[in-house]
């Protein structure tokens, strides 16, 4: 009897080390990593927040993630949409929820379905999900409005001023109003005999399918009031409004593009697979072209697409084999090149972080292109481009999320209170460099002497 139940101890125990270790196994470990805050801090960043999105991490895995200055977008494949608050941006909102809250989770349905980009607006998440397109409230992750499309999208949709862009596979661009529900103004409509819409249609809520003159497989960008895009054989092409319904301009790159342009405001800069770089201007009748500058290498169609990232007034462009540029995005002059391959994090400060092909989280100078720290992404493995904010948002393929933000550290010296000798010092300096004393101050020497300071009195280094 005792045997027995000594064996029965040692199954117990067996099971309970078992468990133990499994469980340990099927943990993501980011001791050394860069959520680690001991190796962020040792590069000059922050961990700002750490979050485990709410899915079944088992059986699907989180592919799509989207950046917007106060808002993450990220997609999971059983059909969940989740939104993460990023950061408070320049004016926090007061007693709004904090940085790496989770805002929604909002299941669309489809598991397994293709994903795509998310737009992002201040208002309203835009998803594509199968032949449809949701309008969910950011604030809540109530969806608004649901929305059946005539085509397949072929690209993510995207929110400007009162309207949604849809790009779909039979080279249209569907146009939904971002509110369904309000009453249609004068200022409403889209004129031009590309749109197939009438005179008498203007004032309608109704979807618009504009043709686009070739296949768009990348997601509208916001270019200034209005949106713009890119089709397949490098046909740009951008609607603003104007004083009568809108106006449509149209500039051809004479190749095709190599990856997606960027819009910065009402500034273009595109890359052609021919290996040319080029930027593009609003202008009165236009897009207007304001330099070429012809790469070193060809891009071939296999190779992985470049991207473009702007900071200030330094333009990156990875190469793919051949590494990564800058140029100065004013003139297009090449600033330095170096063989690193990667693709891109974010800016923050002097540096760019990229995930290079080394499986590691690299900084370089934007002054010179030099290598100047490293990070381990651990199981970080999803590179998330972010051009928003100075934030590097890591991802990892069973929901977990982190924010790693620059380090201040004149935020942390002004919690100290400065000694009085100090700012009396700092005031003689002021005074030092206006020659002319104050009458008061002249009057009080002539007539009083100081009084004089005793040699015992300890000094007082933390101030009164």
């Amino acid at each position: 009897m005792f045997q027995l139940w000594r064996l029965r101890i040692g199954l117990w125990l067996i099971i309970c080390v078992i468990s133990a270790s499994l469980s340990q196994a099927d943990a993501e470990s980011l001791y050394g990593t860069a959520a680690d805050p001991f190796e962020v801090e040792r590069v000059g960043l922050t961990r700002e927040w750490i979050i485990q999105l709410p899915f079944d991490s088992d059986r699907y895995r989180l592919n799509q993630i989207d950046t917007a200055q106060w808002m993450v977008i990220a997609q999971s494949e059983d059909g969940i949409v989740h939104a993460v608050r990023s950061s408070d941006g320049n004016a926090p909102e007061v007693n709004g929820p904090l940085p790496g809250t989770l805002l929604w989770s909002a299941p669309l349905g489809l598991p397994k379905a293709p994903l795509h980009s998310a737009g992002i607006d201040r208002d309203l998440v835009t998803i594509n999900r199968d032949m449809n397109t949701f309008g969910i409230d950011s604030r809540t992750g109530f969806v608004f409005w649901k929305r059946r499309l005539p085509a397949p999208p072929s690209a993510g949709s995207l929110p400007v001023g009162d309207w949604v862009y849809v790009p779909l596979w039979d080279k249209t661009v569907y146009r939904l109003p971002v509110n369904p529900y309000r009453r249609p103004s004068d200022s409403d409509g889209e004129a031009g005999a590309d749109s197939q819409t009438s005179s008498s249609n203007k004032l309608s809520l109704d979807p618009v399918r504009i043709k686009a003159h070739g296949f768009v497989e990348q997601q509208p960008s916001r270019f200034g009031e209005g949106v713009l895009w890119c089709t397949d054989h490098g046909r740009l092409t951008a609607i603003e409004p104007a004083e009568e319904g809108w106006e449509r301009h149209e500039f051809f790159l004479h190749d095709n593009p190599n990856g997606p342009v960027l819009v910065s405001g009402t500034v273009v800069f595109a890359a052609t697979e021919k290996g040319e770089l080029a930027r593009f201007e609003d202008a009165t009748r236009g897009l207007r072209l304001t330099w070429r500058y012809l790469l070193e290498t060809s891009l071939h169609p296999n190779m992985p697409r470049p991207q473009i990232m702007l900071k200030n007034e330094t333009l990156l462009v990875s190469l793919g084999a051949e590494g990564i540029a800058a140029h100065n995005a004013h003139n297009g002059e090449r600033l330095w090149k170096t063989s690193l391959q990667g693709r891109f994090l974010a800016c923050i400060g002097g540096h760019l972080w990229c995930y290079d092909i080394m499986n590691r989280i690299t900084a370089i100078r934007l002054i010179d292109g030099k290598q100047d720290a490293w990070l381990c992404p651990g199981p970080f493995t999803i590179p998330v481009t972010n051009r928003s904010s100075e934030r590097i948002i890591l991802a990892s393929p069973r929901g977990l999320l982190a924010s790693l933000r620059p380090r201040v550290v004149a935020s942390e010296q002004s919690s100290i209170q400065p000694s009085t000798s100090s700012s009396n010092t700092s005031n003689e300096e002021t005074f030092s460099e206006n020659p002319q004393p104050s009458t008061e101050k002249v009057e009080k020497t002539e007539g009083e002497k100081p009084a004089p300071r005793g040699k015992d009195e300890p000094f007082n280094f933390f101030g009164n």
